[in-house]
This record gives C-alpha cells, structure tokens and sequence, in this order.
C-alpha cells in the first residue's frame, strides 16, 4: 500500500490528466464487453424467435460495436503520452537529486547499484504505470462489470461465477507475499552482478596485469547462478498461481455452462440469454485466469518502483538550510579569525572514531601542513571541514562563526578544495576549467590556465581549449589533469584553500610545474594541505603531525 501512494505521489501535476484517461479507458472497455454480450442474446433471440426487425437491430448494434471498438487504443495512446511525460520528470529529479545526495549515500551503495537505479529501475515505472495498474483494473473493472450484468441476466448463474472469483482472489492474495520476496532477493542479486560489472570495468587493467580474469569470471558466473536460481523459484511459484487460477476459470465456464442448460430445460431463460452469460462468463473466466498473475506481475514491479522512490527520499545535502550568516556582507567578515577546531570528534559510521577531542587554531593567511601515517584522519578533517560529513562532537568555526551557521552553498563557496585525483568530465578543455566559476568570461579562463602553467599544452592541443576531453580525463596525463584542477581553483578565489595530496604520483617534471602553480594559487589564502612529503612545499608556516 506503501509503494502504491508513492505511485501516486509522484505523478505530480499530470495526476488528473492520467486518472482521466484510465477511467475513461476502463468505462469503454466495460461498456464494450456488455455491448458485446446483448448482441450475442439479440442475434440469439432473433434467430430463436425468427423475429426479423430484432435481427436488423442486432446488425446495427454491429457497426456500432466496431465503431466503439476503435476509440480505446486512442485513449491508451494518449494515456501512454502521459506515462511518458511523467517517467520523464521522474527521471530528471533522479538525477537532481544524484547531484545532492550527501557522501555517506556514496559509502553505503556501490556504483553498480545506483547506476541500476538510474536506468534500469526507472525505466520499469513506465510499465507499471502504464500496463500494471491498467492490466490488474481492467480484469477487475471487466470482470465485476460482466457479473452485475449476469446478475441483471440470471441471479443464479451470476452466483456461480461471484463463488469462483472468490477462490481466486483468496489464492492470489496467500501468494503474492511470497512473490513480493522473491521478487526483492531476485532485485538484490541483479544489483549485485551489476556491481560485479562495474568493478569489471573499473578494475581492468589490474585484472590484465594481474591474470585476474579468472577470478572475477567466477565471481560473475555465480552472481548469474544465484539470478538463475531465485527466477526459477518464482517462475514455480508464478506457474502454480497461474495454474490454480486457470482450474478456477475453467470450473466456473463448466458450472455456468451446467447451470445454464439445466436452466433453459426449465424454461427460465432463453437462449439468447444463456449466449450471453456464456459471453460475459468469458471476462470472468479472464478474471479468475489472469488477475492472479497480474497482481504477481504488478507486485514485481513495484519492487522496483521501491528501489527508484527510496533513492528519491534517500537524506542529501541540506543545500537551504538555515543560516546564521544574514547576507553576502558578512562573510566580508575579518579573516583574521581564521579556522578554529575545538575537540573535533568524528568516526565513520558503524566505526569506531578516527579522531578523537583534535584541535587547531589557524589564523588569516597562515599556512598548515597536515601529515601522519595513512588512516589517521588527515582527509577527513578536510572532508568535515567542508561539511561532506557532520563531526560527532566538537565545534569548528570559520570567520568567528559556526559552519554550521553557514549554508552550505555559502560554506563551499568560501572553499576551494583540489583533492589528490580531480576528475575531469566529458566535454572541451575550457569547459572543464570553467567548472571552478561558470560566470566567468574565457579570456578569465585562459588567465588561470597560465598561472596553473597549463596554457602551453592546452595551446599543443589539436584544437587547443576547445579540444574534447574523454571521460575521466584519460586522454590527459596526471601531471596535465592536476594542472587544469589548479586553474579551475585559480577561477573559484576562495579565501580558504584545501589540498590533499596535490602532488603525488608525479614525475619530477610535472611535480615541479605543479609545485610553482600551488605556490601562486595558495598567495594570501589560509591553507591547509594533506601530504606525506613535506620536503617538496616550504612555504608553509606550520607542519601539525597527526
């Protein structure tokens, strides 16, 4: 019930347009089974009675039929318009909120999983809007329509029919709950082989220096023998509804069919109207059928419907939440109040803490290195810094003010962080750079790139900062990638900057270049940088041993 009001909730504005168009749908379809079934027990009678102008009449109601007949794949057409527009946002607010979820979302789910989500998980809410909630109403819709019709018809055949229908929905009912399980394990295990593929393709190269492909082929194929596994048992379980539910239709077309000749030997009813229960008994025996299946169809879907509303709902970063901080005047404030940690306590979640009652006092231009051996909590001082994580204790101010009286829009703003490894995305040179301030002009650009001692092999380039970069920056070596991260913090001018590990990993010559770029970048900045090598920086006016 819980998923159905997500359904529900996350139609937004196209809401009523859709409940409209399914309504409408569902009544056609209805009004087109009764119609159905009177011609039958008019084309009966006519034949039955030799009644002539009842036969034209039935002709007619023909034509008609047809007619009507054509109206409904419109509809379902326009209702299929409406699914699409409404999948459509939803997948735009996924990828809103992938842009806002906070880091411990990142540390709790592979990338396998999030991915499956994206594409896989919200492509499934087409058909659950679209054909799971319309197949499970319109056996329900056609079903209970036919046996008020039957009733209207003959009470006692109508009674046969409500009998079976009940046995049916009882087992669907007693089944579906196992279905929903297995359904989810099933979820589970195809999550788990997404991300079998992702470390697959992250980790190629190891696997090819390493002869690794035997491992990981043995991981893949037993990620796809436990999918094989849990489809099996559903696929028993969804048989053995399906077969319970095709012996309950077919009892009830017998039971009719009896109680319908033993009824015409009486003389109760005609022929006409005997030809017209046996024709409504059709969406019933559908009914009893398939309505099993349908619910078993439909809970699968939502189960992936779930996966896609839980990662809607997942917590993100509080981007607007309060802030002490009154306008852009006062973060004007005077940096000589600098950073202050005071008994900074913080562990990872389920971990025990990584830094316990840590304190330091930075003041206005000053320059900190942090080193220590690795896992002691140097990037993560940055990290909390930056409010990527809460502390668990403690208080940290920046300006003479809480961080946490800053938002954190404003918090990031007055930052610039270049990590060990900066990312590049799929795009031009100068689109990348343009990642550190986008309202800057490209001559700006290309300023920065010269103080990052880029400019000369951008300018190298096939078509210099227009040139196209691949994912990741691959094209790119580390050296030059690490530059174009500089220039993008020469354009951001934040008053407080944060290294971690700017340097590492590089040949003496790029080293160099990069070393001459930090110390233009880092000027009057307060800084604090996360290295293992102190012997490469000697500006700094503090080394603070972790």
């Amino acid at each position: 019930m819980k998923n159905i009001k997500r359904l529900l909730q996350y139609m937004g504005d196209r809401k009523i347009k859709y409940f409209v168009l399914l309504i409408a749908t569902l009544i056609i379809s209805a009004v087109t089974q009764l119609y159905y079934s009177y011609i039958y027990k008019s084309l009966f009678n006519s034949i039955e009675y030799k009644d002539k102008n009842l036969f034209v009449v039935a002709c007619i109601m023909c034509a008609i039929f047809i007619v009507i007949s054509y109206v409904s794949p419109y509809m379902r057409y326009f209702q299929m318009k409406q699914v699409r527009m409404i999948v459509f946002r939803i997948k735009i607010e996924m990828f809103k909120k992938l842009t806002k979820l906070n880091m411990q979302y990142f540390e709790e789910h592979h990338s396998g999983d999030t991915l499956k989500r994206l594409n896989n998980d919200a492509n499934t809410l087409k058909y659950t809007y679209f054909s799971g909630i319309f197949r499970v109403l319109v056996l329900i819709t056609n079903g209970s329509a036919s046996i008020v019709a039957m009733f209207i018809y003959c009470s006692k055949l109508a009674l046969v029919s409500i009998v079976f229908s009940a046995i049916s929905v009882t087992i669907s009912i007693s089944m579906n709950k196992t279905i929903e399980n297995l359904s989810q394990d099933i979820q589970k295990k195809v999550v788990k082989l997404t991300e079998r593929l992702s470390d697959l393709f992250s980790g190629f190269l190891v696997m090819k220096m390493y002869s690794g492909s035997k491992l990981v082929t043995e991981r893949y194929l037993t990620e796809n023998e436990n999918i094989t596994e849990g489809v099996r048992k559903k696929t028993r379980t969804l048989s053995l509804l399906e077969m319970l539910s095709f012996l309950t239709g077919m009892f009830g077309n017998f039971g009719t069919i009896l109680i319908g000749a033993f009824l015409v030997k009486r003389g109760e009813i005609d022929y006409g109207t005997i030809m017209a229960v046996v024709t409504l008994q059709m969406s019933v025996s559908g009914m009893l059928q398939f309505l099993g299946g349908a619910l078993a169809d439909m809970t699968s879907l939502l189960v992936d419907a779930q996966r896609v509303f839980d990662f809607l709902e997942s917590n993100e970063d509080e981007v607007d939440t309060f802030s002490g901080i009154s306008n852009d005047k006062d973060l004007d404030l005077a940096y000589e109040k600098g950073i202050s940690i005071e008994k900074l306590t913080f562990a990872y979640k389920d971990r025990e803490p990584i830094l316990h009652d840590f304190n330091l006092q930075i003041k206005n231009g000053e320059k900190v290195m942090l080193v220590g051996e690795s896992g002691c909590g140097k990037s993560t001082i940055l990290k909390v810094l930056m409010r990527f994580y809460d502390q668990s204790e403690g208080i940290i101010r920046i300006c003479g003010h809480n961080i946490e009286e800053y938002s954190l829009k404003q918090l990031r703003n007055m930052i610039t962080y270049v990590p060990q490894e900066n990312y590049l995305f799929e795009g031009t040179v100068m689109e990348n750079i343009l990642f550190g301030n986008p309202y800057v002009d490209k001559a700006m650009a290309k300023d920065a790139a010269q103080m990052a001692y880029a400019h000369d092999f951008i300018s190298d380039m096939p078509n210099g900062y227009d040139t196209i970069l691949s994912t990741g920056g691959r094209n790119l070596s580390g050296g030059q990638r690490q530059r174009i991260a500089i220039a993008r913090a020469f354009l951001k001018n934040s008053p407080i900057l944060l290294m971690d590990e700017p340097s590492s990993a590089l040949d003496v010559e790029s080293e160099n270049k990069i070393n001459l770029a930090m110390k233009q970048l880092m000027g009057n900045r307060i800084v604090i940088m996360v290295t293992h090598r102190t012997s490469s920086f000697h500006e700094f006016d503090r080394v603070f041993e972790l």
